[in-house]
């Protein structure tokens, strides 16, 4: 199946191009007619993609995805194994979230590039909790899916416009300097007992002071190790960025792309794909390499931690082989557990223990995975709930294979994109491999280094900073960094979660600021046609109870400021809306005006807020259609035509 064919399912699909044509259609015929649409073949369509682009699928797509799919599967693997120990679970855990979002997000997804899986900082957040056990993670990946998918089936995707850019890059720059930080113990290879461990409660700062109180104990194997390992992925990173291996196509070239195309095109093309396949797979290359390295210099897998003096590098160790069993979630722990003085644990104490987490994870993971989604549509409308639909889904489906919880990952759908992918069928391909690796390869990644893995991890999130976002905003409009830098600052210093509430609830009082404050325009202008001047006031948007009593205060002062015989207009043209208390609140300004013999005309009102302020005001309401029928002897109810106004204005 080519592009064409699959952009062109694409295209038949009402979700995919903003609008759902089911909630528009069919309202009178009642339920029967509910049940026709709901079982329809554009429903089935919009809500299992799948069933789009599978009928045309061929062999040149089942190439391209395998290609994709294993190629994201050894991207995922060392990943995995890494995002684990970042959430504080067993390795093990990090492929058991690796597989089961592959596998549905084919059907529900609704984009081919997007792979679903443990990523960096799901794992920071949900390590708060799984400290207190596997159990929890899967719980919380349980009911994330389930908060989830009810958003997206309440079509509830606009809720995510709420969380700014300047608030998501806050949080997310703060979380990737909280992982990256959390891992300098493992590249070095520092021992720090856990009743050493500063508690100031400020973020970042416990673990810099626990790396700096004990980097005495840093062991040279592992940190040189651990910084090879750096230098070799970042020189990777930077190579896949480079043209040197890209032919020139009659082009001026030079430098190193001008010696390589020295080379015959059948050569160049070869060395061009296999440069690109090791920078692409240059996790899973690196962790091959250092695991075969370890297995040779240390075959008996010694624990530094049992044995010190003998180790070579501080191992993963023993990780549990096989496959997970299929099974429910725990709904509760029965028997002596870390979170009460009693033996067992129900549903409640469970989710009472998660708390907030419980909101925020979901949050995060509808607002990564949506976030991508956009970044890879190539331009095309993102129906944020359906999208919704199959990550809630991915999760629910994942709780049963003891997966944490899992979203988009912006790393390996930049993989999965630039290795040709076709379809969503890649992640067939993705899993499968995980799959294996699971039930045969476990044995050996006991011996990966820790010290890879935090390279790994360290190399991967760095590039999430987005500092390059501040001077954009500095330019454009400086108050946006406020909630930003908040963001930034209280998960970094604090708790993820209450950073980036800190962010969004700033934004929201800024936004209720504006709102509560509208700008307003206070002009004199002359009469078309007349000498005689009037005061012209323009509010710049709608007026609600909130800025009621400001906007009135300064109509009155305005009309009071000038000569009290020089008519008022307002000019209602931003003013989309007014309820009832903002009503009440011109009713009585237009008694001011009117005891002071003042007049007040309001021009090109629509008919909403024309029939709020008239059911109020009464006769005090008087509506003009142009600035000319401010003189008395135009207002004769039937000249339509505006007057052109003269351009002379002077500001009050």
């Amino acid at each position: 199946m080519s592009e064409a064919k699959y952009e062109k399912c694409e295209k038949d699909d009402p979700l995919t191009n903003g609008l759902n044509t089911t909630v528009l259609t069919n309202r009178s015929k009642g339920p029967a007619g509910c049940v026709q649409k709901c079982c329809s073949k554009k429903t089935l369509t919009s809500r299992l993609p799948i069933v789009s682009w599978l009928p045309a699928y061929d062999r040149e797509c089942a190439i391209s995805d395998l290609i994709a799919g294993v190629t994201v599967g050894l991207t995922v693997i060392p990943q995995g194994i890494a995002y684990a120990i970042v959430a504080g679970l067993p390795p093990q855990y990090g492929l058991y979230s690796a597989f089961m979002g592959c596998f549905v997000y084919c059907l529900f997804g609704s984009s081919k590039d997007i792979t679903i899986g443990p990523t960096a900082i799901m794992a920071l957040m949900t390590g708060v909790h799984a400290k207190y056990g596997p159990d929890y993670a899967v719980l919380l990946a349980f009911l994330s899916g389930l908060i989830v998918l009810a958003c997206g089936l309440l079509q509830l995707g606009f809720l995510i416009d709420f969380i700014s850019v300047p608030v998501i890059a806050g949080f997310t720059s703060a979380a990737a300097l909280t992982i990256a930080s959390g891992q300098i113990k493992s590249l070095f290879g520092l021992t720090i007992p856990s009743d050493e461990k500063s508690h100031t409660h400020l973020g970042v700062v416990d673990g810099w002071i626990d790396v700096f109180t004990h980097i005495e104990s840093c062991r040279w194997q592992d940190a040189t190790l651990g910084l090879i390992c750096c230098v070799i992925l970042l020189s990777l990173r930077a190579l896949n960025k480079t043209n040197w291996f890209k032919p020139a196509n009659g082009g001026q070239v030079q430098g190193c792309q001008a010696f390589w195309n020295k080379l015959p095109p059948t050569a160049l093309n070869i060395l061009s794909k296999v440069i690109w396949f090791i920078c692409t797979g240059r996790n899973a290359i690196i962790v091959i390499l250092c695991l075969v390295l370890a297995a040779i210099i240390d075959p008996d897998g010694i624990s530094c931690k049992d044995d010190p003096e003998n180790c070579v590098f501080t191992l993963t160790g023993q990780i549990e082989s096989g496959l997970p069993s299929f099974q429910a979630p725990p709904f509760g722990i029965f028997g002596s557990n870390e979170t009460s003085t009693e033996d067992d644990t129900d549903l409640s104490g469970m989710i009472s223990q998660l708390g907030s987490a419980i909101i925020i994870i979901p949050l995060i993971a509808i607002l990564e995975s949506v976030a991508i989604a956009k970044a890879f549509a190539g331009g095309k409308p993102v129906d944020a709930s359906q999208e919704m639909i199959a990550l809630g889904v991915c999760n629910l489906f994942g709780s049963f294979v003891q997966s944490m919880p899992t979203t988009g990952s912006f790393s390996r759908t930049a993989v999965n994109s630039a290795s040709g992918v076709r379809t969503p069928m890649g992640g067939i391909y993705t899993g499968g491999l995980v799959i294996l690796c699971l039930a045969f390869l476990m044995p050996y990644c006991a011996f990966i280094p820790k010290a890879t893995l935090a390279a790994v991890i360290i190399t991967a999130v760095v590039f999430s900073v987005e500092y390059e976002v501040v001077m954009p905003i500095w330019r454009s409009k400086r108050t946006d960094l406020i909630p930003g830098f908040a963001c930034f600052l209280g998960c970094l210093f604090y708790e993820l979660e209450m950073g980036i509430g800190l962010g969004v609830v700033i934004q929201v009082i800024m936004l209720l600021y504006h709102a509560a404050r509208p700008g307003v325009e206070v002009t004199i202008k002359k009469v078309p046609g007349s000498p005689k001047d009037y005061l012209c006031i323009t509010p710049n948007q709608g007026v609600v109870f909130p800025s009621v009593s400001y906007v009135r205060n300064l109509i009155s002062k305005a009309g009071i400021k000038q000569d009290t015989l020089m008519p008022v207009v307002i000019d209602c043209s931003h003013i989309y809306q007014v309820d009832y208390t903002a009503a009440k609140g011109f009713n009585a300004m237009l008694g001011d005006f009117s005891s002071r013999q003042q007049e007040v005309f309001w021009l090109s009102c629509n008919t909403s807020v024309a029939n709020t302020i008239s059911a109020i005001a009464g006769d005090l309401f008087v509506q003009i259609k142009g600035p000319h029928q401010v003189l008395e002897d135009q207002r004769d109810g039937e000249e339509d035509k505006l007057l052109v106004e003269e351009h002379e204005t002077s500001p009050v």
